[in-house]
């Protein structure tokens, strides 16, 4: 949220940006219900309101139920006079959807993607934005947000081995630069994590980690019901943890290959000692999150876990930092939806009315 000086010009702006926040948020709601709830006068809400409606940016919706009197409007917002666009990436594909600005899915679809020069994987992530944009038929575009298999710090993605053309390269300016809107670029498995937090379980949970173990690894982190990415945006890299491992690594792989080598033996094999082997691997990973978190649920993908191997680990890892201690272990089948749920929820938040008052010249 941006904060800014609170001198008299800019108290119209702040209370505008409340009241469309209400809107959204609680509507369809009335005017004077939105009074009691930010405290403004009835006059202030009334006239801010018709201005809103003027620019067509809320809408009556109905009326109230009858109290004896004259009913009064309901308002909600415009849902669709912007769009959002939203990627995201796996394995040689993207999901690309077009969702309003109540995060609600007006249109998807999947595409395949030629992730093997710098120039096909941007010829075709150009083709997805402008069949998307063609879709949206002719509203406006408030953002383009994406989620990509790499780290991301300040729009430029590193570590992404799946497009590897794209490494070390600005994507937020090069997507900017094309289509004169805002942009948000994010690793893929922080993106699902929030999209599945804010859609399952922010009424259950503050604190909440994510672990994906399919065709990668990686994690992510909610603490006090917020993504944390930490100062350089490499929380949750798991592979880059120094534990114990290599029983079955005769080849000197790092931690990531390692296990995607152990994940291709047991399927290939059935063998039980390669699982064995992740199994342990992931209880390290859940015990060193469980001791530098301490999270109240942890979300895991791997689709060779069975219950059983669930259990195993809950006694594994309970055995060293206590049954008290231990996080609500839930195994998920798919991440997919919520990884674009996440795409578009960081662009509605970065988007948002986020004017707000501060007491310092200049913000915090």
């Amino acid at each position: 949220m941006k904060n800014i000086v609170g001198k008299p010009q800019t108290i119209k702006k702040v209370n505008e940006d409340l009241i469309k926040n209400i809107i959204k948020n609680e509507g369809p709601i009335t005017k004077p219900e939105i009074s009691s709830i930010t405290e403004l006068s009835l006059a202030t809400v009334n006239k801010i309101v018709e201005q809103l409606a003027l620019k067509n940016e809320v809408k009556v919706s109905g009326l109230s139920e009858s109290t004896g009197g004259r009913r009064a409007q309901l308002f909600e917002i415009n849902a669709n006079l912007e769009h959002i666009i939203a990627l995201y990436y796996y394995r040689n594909c993207c999901i690309g959807v077009v969702a309003n600005l109540l995060g609600e899915i007006i249109y998807q679809e999947e595409f395949n993607i030629r992730m093997d020069t710098y120039e096909n994987v941007n010829q075709d992530t150009f083709f997805v934005i402008d069949t998307l944009i063609k879709k949206e038929k002719g509203n406006n575009i408030r953002a383009i947000g994406i989620g990509v298999p790499g780290v991301v710090k300040k729009g430029v993605v590193k570590n992404i081995p799946t497009i590897k053309s794209w490494e070390g390269i600005n994507l937020e300016n090069l997507i900017k630069s094309k289509y004169n809107t805002k942009v948000f670029i994010e690793n893929d498995t922080n993106i699902t994590t929030i999209g599945i937090y804010q859609k399952q379980y922010k009424d259950k949970y503050k604190n909440m980690a994510l672990m994906y173990l399919e065709d990668g690894i990686g994690s992510g982190i909610v603490i006090n019901g917020e993504l944390y990415l930490g100062s350089t945006n490499f929380a949750g890299e798991l592979s880059y943890l120094n534990i114990e491992f290599g029983k079955y690594n005769s080849n000197n792989l790092n931690l990531e290959d390692y296990i995607m080598s152990l994940r291709k033996r047991y399927l290939e094999s059935k063998d039980n000692k390669f699982k064995k082997e992740i199994l342990s691997i992931i209880s390290n990973f859940i015990r060193t999150l469980v001791c530098v978190l301490n999270p109240q649920a942890m979300i895991i993908q791997c689709s060779i876990l069975t219950k059983s191997d669930m259990e195993f680990i809950e006694k594994d890892v309970s055995n060293n930092v206590g049954e008290e201690n231990f996080p609500k272990l839930i195994k998920v089948d798919s991440l997919r939806e919520g990884s674009i749920n996440g795409v578009i929820s960081m662009c509605l938040k970065e988007t948002d009315y986020q004017y707000s008052l501060s007491n310092k010249k200049g913000g915090y």
